[in-house]
């Protein structure tokens, strides 16, 4: 059997980048490949015209091969390959010194490459200000923001990384006004109703995340043996959205009553398993073993999708259109407001909730630079709390809290 080419039409090859995205080749006289774009049609047009006009004509070739050179000038690339270039040498190397966690590489790869997609076969240069502009003009105001900020670093790495153009086209955009939010918020009530219509294991979780504060990502990681100390009743937990910070979020909970009794169900649960929030599935697939720590651990997806499944069997909402009931997620939220209704502090609420500044943060020197766990108390007493006094709403709530609500929007 011959060997398998990658040709998709004579002279033209196809090559898939790492990042996954296809680019078309035309295989010119000389050996040499040029390129014509990311597009498959174009490129088998294009390539019919080139062989037409590329047969052995000294002048001809001549004009073509300077004409194909100029093209592909080296000071003007394509837009694709800078975007590829910049996921290499810049989103590579802070993955690899540790400035990006594995999630937010991902996130930025995968945006980058929806720019190789959409804007991969222009030129560096031809970019312009309405090209961007055009591309997020559907987006919200808050994924426009989100997305100029990463278009931002790949341009100034075109910029002063590479030289290949002056000035920055993102510099004249501007991301619309955030639209007023549509989901809504839990009460108290609302939350107990969802409880009585879920299985004990999430049940447990609900409790742990209202009284801890901590985020879903951090909740599913806790392991019984490894973050739990049962003889004191604390959690100790190195929040994982701040371990690349210079100040890392490192806590140690002393439970209250009430998260003390979710965190002990769950270690004294018939389920075996190390992790605080597990759960013993029906039936589990290759790619969900694959992906758990354990068979019984709970993915945050998961975690998420059965809240949803839960919360709608259960009615606490049903007066609300799906896309505006509170999450998972939002339980984070009712449990700052409880806390600050309960007449804690603001940085002690902060500081539960993973937003600890430089002046809250204890560190030590040992040898080398190591963090000592800040000691935290969640003793949030429900029945010290007129919930009925809750307005999301009131202008008068300090503008710490009210910061730190707004930062848990979706």
């Amino acid at each position: 059997m011959s060997p398998k080419h990658n040709l998709i039409a004579p002279h033209v090859q196809k090559r898939t980048k790492k990042s996954g995205v296809i680019y078309y080749y035309y295989k010119m006289p000389d050996g040499s490949l040029e390129s014509l774009g990311m597009n498959r049609k174009d490129a088998i047009e294009a390539a019919a015209i080139l062989t037409t006009a590329l047969r052995p004509s000294g002048d001809l070739v001549s004009k073509i091969l300077a004409a194909s050179s100029a093209k592909s000038n080296a000071r003007n690339p394509l837009f694709a390959q800078v975007l590829e270039d910049y996921i290499v040498n810049s989103l590579n190397t802070e993955k690899d010194d540790g400035k990006l966690s594995k999630a937010t590489y991902r996130l930025k790869v995968m945006v980058v490459n929806e720019y190789v997609s959409n804007l991969g076969h222009l030129s560096i240069q031809q970019i312009t200000a309405f090209d961007l502009a055009n591309h997020l003009k559907n987006r919200t105001g808050n994924t426009q923001a989100k997305h100029i900020a990463v278009l931002n670093r790949v341009f100034k790495y075109a910029i002063s990384g590479c030289g290949y153009i002056n000035i920055n086209p993102v510099s004249q955009l501007v991301a619309k006004e955030p639209g007023k939010r549509k989901r809504k918020r839990h009460t108290l009530e609302g939350l107990e109703t969802v409880k009585t219509a879920c299985p004990e294991w999430l049940q447990r979780a609900i409790d742990i995340a209202l009284y801890s504060l901590q985020r879903r990502g951090d909740l599913v990681n806790l392991n019984i043996d490894h973050h739990i100390d049962k003889d004191n009743k604390t959690i100790r937990i190195l929040q994982e959205k701040t371990r690349n910070y210079a100040n890392p979020v490192f806590i140690e909970i002393s439970a209250g009553d009430a998260l003390w009794k979710a965190i002990d169900s769950s270690i004294t649960s018939s389920i075996p398993c190390p992790y605080l929030v597990h759960f013993r599935p029906v039936r589990i697939k290759a790619s969900d073993r694959q992906a758990k720590a354990h068979p019984f651990a709970v993915l945050p997806d998961y975690l998420t999708k059965s809240f949803k499944k839960y919360r709608d069997l259960s009615g606490a909402y049903e007066h609300l259109p799906s896309n505006q009931r509170p999450t998972f997620h939002s339980i984070r939220a009712l449990g700052i407001m409880l806390y600050f209704k309960a007449g804690f502090s603001i940085d002690y609420i902060m500081l539960l909730a993973g937003h600890a500044d430089e002046k809250t943060t204890q560190r030590y020197i040992e040898g080398h630079e190591k963090q000592r766990a800040v000691k935290v108390f969640a003793g949030l007493d429900l029945s010290k709390v007129k919930t009925s006094d809750i307005d999301w709403l009131d202008t008068s709530i300090l503008s710490e809290i009210a910061s730190l609500l707004t930062d848990f929007e979706e």
